[in-house]
């Protein structure tokens, strides 16, 4: 097996870091961006902005040029900024990405960061790519994507590229504890894509009351759960009163998953504003389906 030279690891420093930004704001230290398209989308670290204005970025040899905060996605601590380019066109091409679906165990995978005026690299190796995982912030990640080390500090939303220069995906220490994962081309895109256009990105809702519920024993027994939700109230008009839920009801699961707790069934919800989601309850002793389509959270 060849591995990569040494060389090899500077060509890609040489080529794809002056696409990789540092994002200044007041009072806070530089944090890493990324040049997302050539009209001027940096991405960067929602936690990074305490505050929203004045920020600069800084591409590559390129003087500071003011950026506008556009909005954040603090489920997978993303915020969206927008250079102002002013006339003058931006001197570098952003990376291309690869799909999530191409991944594979065992790839390296050389994280570029800018928290300082030069770049820093981080040689690391992909070690897990799973079906999904459920952030504390309640955002799917669809696959899980893992590294085999946790990056240095600075290295937040830095863009781990394989050896042909292309994103793997953003490296993010704060979405599973002590690890480092990292967010794929489709997550990324969703995130920008709806920050754009709308400046959020819409959390879903069903308009329910609910509190924790112990399940009796024979229930525990026949269901292979001992915890539930029950539904203590409905919003008028909400998308569980039109979706047929009832006061009294128990629920189960959304999607296949357990819930035991309101943050849970929050975080179960968080991404799926707009879809159709599949709860499991009970309602009066029997297990049955319902389908709802989740609302919008403003």
């Amino acid at each position: 097996m060849n591995l990569p030279s040494s060389n090899s690891f500077v060509s890609l420093v040489d080529t794809v870091g002056p696409a990789v930004a540092r994002v200044e704001a007041p009072h806070q230290g530089g944090a890493t961006g990324l040049l997302w398209s050539d009209d001027g989308i940096v991405i960067t670290a929602s936690h990074a902005l305490r505050r929203d204005e004045p920020i600069q970025v800084v591409l590559g040899a390129q003087e500071p040029r003011r950026a506008r905060l556009l909005g954040r996605d603090p489920a997978a601590d993303l915020a969206v900024l927008r250079v102002e380019l002013e006339g003058h066109p931006l001197d570098h091409e952003p990376p291309a990405w690869r799909e999530a679906a191409t991944l594979g165990v065992g790839e390296l995978a050389l994280a570029l960061a800018r928290p300082g005026r030069t770049v820093r690299a981080a040689l690391s190796m992909i070690a897990v790519v799973g079906e999904s995982l459920q952030t504390r912030g309640g955002r799917t990640l669809a696959p899980y994507v893992e590294l085999d080390r946790v990056l240095p500090r600075g290295f937040s939303v830095a863009p781990a590229l394989d050896l042909e220069g292309r994103v793997l995906g953003l490296a993010t220490a704060g979405l599973a504890p002590e690890t480092t994962v990292l967010l794929s081309a489709d997550t990324v895109r969703a995130s920008v894509e709806a920050i754009v256009a709308h400046g959020r990105v819409p959390h879903g809702y069903l308009g329910v009351g609910v509190s924790p519920a112990r399940l009796p024993t024979e229930l525990r027994e026949s269901l292979g759960q001992g915890r539930a939700l029950a539904v203590i109230g409905v919003a008028e008009d909400g998308p569980a009163a039109k979706g047929g839920l009832l006061v009294g009801d128990l629920i189960l699961a959304v999607d296949g998953a357990e819930v035991r707790s309101p943050s849970g069934l929050r975080a179960r919800l968080a991404d799926r504003a707009g879809q159709s989601v599949a709860l499991r309850l009970l309602r009066g002793g029997q297990a049955t389906d319902l389908q709802i389509t989740a609302g919008e959270r403003r």
